[in-house]
């Protein structure tokens, strides 16, 4: 199987001209604009003897059939040579109550996995926070430089739901928990 299928004909691609040149938007303008947008956000751990994680807000659903999920990671970052060379990720939905996992898992690498996070070793080796959401263990199938970053794509193997509660968003600069929905389905697994 390979997620990097090329991509059919479509009004949009057959017979495509390039654009003409035009100059990108500014680093800062994107970033400044982009904060208006709100987002989900994930931690993505890695096994191995010494753990790796980061927080993410690019996770994306790209497929049901077969499931594959998506996010990006910094190239430069210490986290991209863990993701790179791991055989299984597992992709974490932070919950409402997680602002401060946010921030450990988005500040410094030496601080992820000490005192202030609780997390235990899955039957992959894979850290597995407490307290979110969901968790998917992904088998990474495609990974791309794109920029300064790689998206990853990953064929979901395990999904679980774990905990009942609302999900941590980040939206122009601040992380914000929002209340579960009124009359959510499922019970966790």
């Amino acid at each position: 199987m390979t997620a990097e299928a090329a991509l059919p004909d479509t009004p949009a691609t057959a017979g495509a001209t390039s654009p003409p040149h035009v100059e990108p938007a500014g680093a800062d303008l994107v970033r400044s604009a982009l904060r208006r947008h709100a987002k989900g956000v994930a931690v993505v751990t890695v096994g191995g003897e010494r753990p790796a994680g980061f927080c993410v807000t690019s996770l994306a659903s790209l497929s049901l059939d077969p499931p594959l999920l998506s996010f990006t990671v910094g190239l430069r970052s210490g986290s991209w040579e863990a993701v790179r060379n791991a055989t299984w990720v597992m992709v974490q939905l932070l919950s409402a109550g997680q602002e401060e996992v946010a921030r450990v898992f988005a500040g410094p690498r030496h601080a992820r996995f000490g005192p202030r996070t609780s997390w235990h070793r899955d039957p992959l080796d894979l850290p597995a926070l407490d307290g979110v959401l969901a968790r998917f263990v992904l088998t990474p199938v495609s990974m791309r430089p794109v920029g300064d970053h790689a998206l990853v794509i990953g064929l979901v193997v395990r999904a679980d739901r774990v905990a009942k509660a609302g999900p941590l968003v980040h939206h122009d600069g601040t992380f914000v928990g929002l209340p579960e929905p009124s009359g959510a389905t499922g019970a966790p697994h």
